[in-house]
């Protein structure tokens, strides 16, 4: 069980998030359809060292749910290391569940 990646995934146009700390880039993440699924995944996000522990990865994941929600996603996922708790927190936090 779990989410697991999809060959026929594509990254959406929209769904790419730049996160900016002033001109410095501090992370990024991206958001794919999952249209033979039926669900949107959220790929990975990612902040730079030097801009963790702000709620900057809360902050973008946060922001691609909704923007998921917004083009009419029914289920999303992520996945994350089972060794990262902040990851963990986070998307506990968001609402996400363990899929078994």
């Amino acid at each position: 069980g779990g989410a697991r990646r999809s060959g026929r995934a594509r990254v959406m146009r929209n769904g790419v998030l730049d996160g900016r700390g002033g001109d410095d880039w501090s992370g990024m993440g991206a958001l794919a359809e999952h249209p033979d699924q039926g669900y949107m995944f959220v790929e990975m996000t990612g902040v730079r060292a030097q801009y963790r522990q702000r709620g900057i990865s809360l902050a973008m994941k946060g922001l691609a749910l909704r923007y998921a929600r917004s083009a009419g996603a029914t289920s999303i996922r992520t996945f994350h290391d089972r060794e990262n708790g902040p990851a963990i927190r986070a998307n506990e936090t968001l609402g996400f569940r363990p899929v078994v």
